[in-house]
């Protein structure tokens, strides 16, 4: 397999405010034990607050952060599962993840991301969203690893 040197060694998910719903938090919790069984994967969050502090919160993760970022957004790249894996496995190293709060990301966070990342065309609340993008990560460690998870 040509990839199989390649590998993720950190993932790290920002996110403004926690999970609330409980059955979302629920599925949350579990796409990212599923995820740490190949990755190392940190879950962070930030405040909600003023758009403002939530820029200036998120900046500094990014700006602390030594690896690839991505910022989700609706005017993101859009990826297929199997693109998107190849993608982070060809990045390897150390990933950043940044999901903006229910006003989304400030232009400057957005500006400071290496690259922006859709998850659809459409738009979702942001609790929502961790669950989706943490359900995208594992089923790209399951291609990767080619396992049955991705039909």
């Amino acid at each position: 397999m040509a990839s199989s040197h390649l590998s993720l060694q950190q993932i790290t998910v920002v996110t403004v405010g926690r999970i609330k719903d409980r059955e979302l938090a629920l599925k949350a919790s579990d796409y990212a034990g599923r995820i740490s069984r190949d990755v190392r994967l940190t879950i962070e969050t930030v405040k909600d607050s003023s758009p403002e502090q939530e820029a200036e919160r998120l900046l500094s993760r990014i700006t602390k952060h030594n690896g690839f970022v991505f910022a989700l957004s609706e005017r993101g790249r859009h990826y297929t599962s199997a693109q998107f894996s190849n993608r982070l496995f060809e990045l390897s190293g150390r990933i950043l993840f940044i999901i903006g709060g229910p006003f989304g990301l400030a232009p400057a966070v957005e500006n400071k991301a290496d690259e922006l990342l859709a998850l659809s065309a459409m738009t979702f609340p942001h609790e929502m969203a961790q669950v989706m993008l943490l359900e995208q990560l594992y089923r790209a460690v399951s291609i990767h690893h080619k396992r049955k998870y991705h039909k």
